[in-house]
């Protein structure tokens, strides 16, 4: 927004005449209703909806129509006026600071960009009201004030208090609902009509606002609590027009005098009484929009959620494919390349058997590789594996099985104590202690024979697994980046490897809602913990 026109997706495509012609109808029933229900002979209105409505109605139009509008609703505001008995001078002179009140509204709202923001949270809701419904009403009073006074009122009890806290209780009660309908359409008016909460509480409302008025002597207090209610458990909109209800409820109560004796102070005291009024229908309209808030968030992030887990299904689906349509050519040629190696190594020249070799170890890493993505790219998924109690010794008695191999080519000491049972997936918990272990013998300086030490401590229903290497050990400044996918801290052709196992390790350990630590130095070892819970 450039500061001088509304983002109102429907402000461009109406009439502006017949905006115009409804503004009018708007203001003229409204002030009507303000005037019957709380205005005496020679006075004031002391509740005064009607320019919130043209607020609301201005700030959602192009700037170029406001003349026009502001005509209509000065006419308007003229007629009303007329109607009620008042001489065309005195009618005239409420006009200018009645227009002056929805000119500074709208720009303020306009400024704070809230056509485009909406009214869905808290902030959002107090900016309106204090830019709409507490501000332009200081100089509207005011203005009131210098053009009514010569005209026998009293500047101060009879103009300026009665107008700014008339001005006040409208803009708090008409005001946010005016603004979504204007905003959204008048559809919303009826939305959530039929919900039965809404039936429940509109009559308790109406009748606990009466009778808090005429027994209870703070009646403010009292009124907020079905409106608080309404706040938890009806819609945004429902729960404005709810305030809107209960405020003409005492307005006609306070006003009138039928339901409720009119309060009896000097007017200066008056205006504690009639901004507690105003004041009463704040916290339940805010509560309401931060429920709205985060209602919204809630679907924003349940939307997000489906998004990602749209993604997470591709991605996997894309892996499996890409793994399965991979892995045929690779196995083809690890096959024949072992075949080469083996039958006829004795016809190829050193460099040639070398270069093989290479070939090899890069197509086996390969393969490796895809396994590997494939399992972490399901670990990603955040699903829950399916757990039982496992017996961790026989896990690891087949875990050293499949490392056989690489134990008896370095000549790795390796010694593993008695071992809990633990809850977890039997397949996930091989996988992570093929990693540690596979990393505990891998990362050993060529000198040195690896010596390799698993141990438990049992503490509070849970297991702390350990695994103790003799390796080249991590500095401190390196450890966090070992966990991150595809973080490698030591060069391939010094440490074959694909960068993901200790992060699927990672990933493994938090899904079965335990942790692994790490405690390191360089070329003295590490200290793989993991926890886990105990079966």
């Amino acid at each position: 927004m450039n500061g001088r026109e509304p983002s109102s997706a429907a402000s461009e495509g109406d009439s502006p005449w017949g905006l115009a012609a409804w503004l009018a109808l708007a203001v003229l029933v409204s002030a009507t209703v303000s005037m019957v229900i709380a205005r005496q002979p020679g006075s004031i209105a002391t509740i005064w909806f009607a320019n919130a409505i043209g607020v609301a109605a201005l700030a959602h139009q192009p700037r170029r129509r406001w003349p026009l509008l502001l005509a209509a609703a000065g006419a308007a505001n003229a007629v009303a006026n007329l109607l009620q008995g008042d001489a065309p001078l005195m009618a005239l002179s409420f006009v200018p600071p009645n227009l002056l009140e929805m000119a500074l509204g709208a720009w303020g709202v306009q400024r704070a960009r809230l056509p485009e923001r909406g009214l869905r949270s808290a902030p959002a809701l107090a900016t309106l009201l204090v830019v709409g419904g507490l501000l332009p009403q200081l100089a509207g009073a005011t203005l009131g004030t210098a053009m009514l006074a010569p005209q026998g009122l009293d500047a101060v009890e009879g103009v300026w208090l009665p107008w700014y806290e008339g001005s006040v209780i409208g803009a708090m009660s008409v005001l946010p609902l005016a603004f979504i309908v204007c905003r959204d359409g008048p559809a919303t008016l009826t939305a959530g009509w039929d919900d039965t909460r809404l039936v429940v509480l509109l009559p308790l409302s109406v009748g606990l606002t009466l009778l808090a008025l005429a027994q209870v002597p703070f009646p403010f207090i009292y009124l907020t609590l079905p409106l608080l209610l309404g706040a938890f458990v009806l819609s945004f909109t429902a729960l404005l027009a709810l305030t809107l209800v209960v405020s003409l409820t005492v307005a006609l109560a306070l006003g009138t005098g039928v339901f409720v004796p009119p309060p009896r102070l000097a007017a200066w005291q008056t205006v504690y009484v009639y901004l507690a009024y105003a004041a009463a229908l704040v916290p339940p309209q805010l509560l309401a929009a931060a429920q709205a808030d985060l209602h919204d968030a809630r679907e924003r992030l349940e939307a997000r959620s489906q998004e990602l887990r749209r993604a997470n299904d591709g991605l996997e689906q894309f892996v499996r494919i890409a793994s399965h349509d991979l892995r045929e050519p690779l196995n083809t040629v690890v096959q024949f390349g072992s075949l080469l190696e083996h039958d006829e190594a004795e016809h190829l020249s050193e460099p040639g058997r070398r270069y093989l070799g290479l070939m090899l170890q890069a197509t086996r890493r390969m393969r490796t590789l895809l396994d590997d993505v494939l399992q972490y790219v399901r670990m990603q998924r955040g699903e829950p594996p399916a757990t039982q109690p496992v017996a961790l010794g026989p896990l690891l008695d087949e875990v050293l099985l499949a490392l056989a191999a690489s134990i008896r080519e370095r000549g790795a000491d390796v010694h593993v104590a008695d071992l809990p049972t633990v809850h977890g997936n039997r397949a996930l918990l091989s996988l992570l202690f093929q990693n540690l272990l596979s990393n505990a013998l891998k990362f050993v300086p060529p000198e040195r024979t690896p010596r390799v030490r698993v141990s438990a401590d049992v503490d509070a229903g849970v297991a702390w697994i350990s695994i103790v290497d003799n390796g080249i050990g991590i500095a401190p400044a390196d450890q966090d980046k070992l966990f991150q996918p595809f973080r490698r801290l030591n060069l391939r052709r010094r440490y074959d490897g694909t960068g993901l196992g200790l992060a699927l390790a990672r990933q493994i350990v938090e899904a079965h809602g335990g942790a692994i630590e790490l405690e390191s130095e360089p070329d003295r070892g590490s200290c793989f913990s993991v926890r886990l819970p105990l079966a």
